[in-house]
């Protein structure tokens, strides 16, 4: 997940195709999204055992792990310029309570890449349902010039999980800053994700993304997705890519993730 800015307007006539497949992806995702919303505004679903692969409250098992790559193409709608986004993200549990990590992207230009090395803990919650997890990270992002800077991660990360007449479902909120002491600046972020299994082989997202950066404006995109396991541990991810909020980017996102 990147929320990227928009490189200058360039001439591109990208294909109505695009949008098409963007639309396709929220008739997929749309019905059983709605759907988890009212359980969960209207019956106050039951607590279940979901354990999404890759949301922040739910650590790896000691001796598992995941291995995950992605893909963002994006344009924007205003001025049809185009850019991508290359991510890769990799869990491994040390013990039941300590999940060790990589978070690394790169984009179109030179200096717009990053590579964080985590630790999440597993937190005790006795006054309210779910799981809460805490993060710190350090390592290394892109700056202009072709520099290097270093960032120090800290976050933290609540989750539950529910049943629904569609299957299990969980949400999931990610709090992370990403500070560079180098330059003195901070980078807030923010995620929430709806999720619900409506079979063994399916998983449906629903995805905020919010980040307030120190050099840019404040921006909010949406992300709905369809998951699909293709393997014992293999999954591939296809979804869209809206900016709602300071963002006028439209895009589409494919993924794999293989858990072991």
């Amino acid at each position: 997940m990147r929320l990227g800015a928009p490189p200058a307007p360039a001439a591109s006539g990208m294909p109505d195709a695009f949008v098409a497949a963007i639309a396709a992806v929220v008739a997929a995702v749309g019905a059983g999204a709605r759907r988890l919303v009212l359980a969960l505004t209207a019956s106050g679903a039951a607590l279940g055992t979901a354990s999404p692969a890759m949301a922040g409250a739910w650590l790896q098992e000691k001796g598992s792990g995941l291995l995950a790559f992605s893909h963002e193409a994006n344009r924007d709608r205003t001025w049809d310029s185009r850019w991508g986004y290359n991510s890769l993200y990799v869990e491994y549990g040390m013990t039941p309570k300590l999940t060790l990590g990589l978070d690394a992207g790169q984009g179109d230009d030179a200096d717009d890449w990053k590579a964080i090395a985590f630790l999440r803990f597993a937190t005790e919650l006795g006054w309210m349902p779910g799981r809460l997890a805490t993060e710190f990270g350090a390592g290394a992002a892109g700056a202009p010039g072709g520099l290097t800077e270093p960032v120090i991660r800290t976050g933290v990360s609540w989750g539950t999980g529910f049943t629904t007449p569609d299957g299990t479902g969980w949400i999931n909120l990610d709090a992370r800053t990403d500070t560079r002491p180098q330059s003195a600046l901070v980078d807030y972020k923010l995620d929430i994700t709806l999720g619900v299994m409506p079979n063994p082989r399916t998983q449906l997202t629903l995805e905020l993304w919010g980040e307030d950066s120190a050099t840019e404006a404040r921006r909010v995109k949406l992300s709905p997705a369809v998951s699909r396991r293709i393997g014992k541990g293999t999954w591939l991810r296809f979804g869209g890519i809206f900016g709602i909020h300071n963002d006028r980017s439209i895009g589409l996102v494919i993924g794999s993730r293989i858990e072991f």
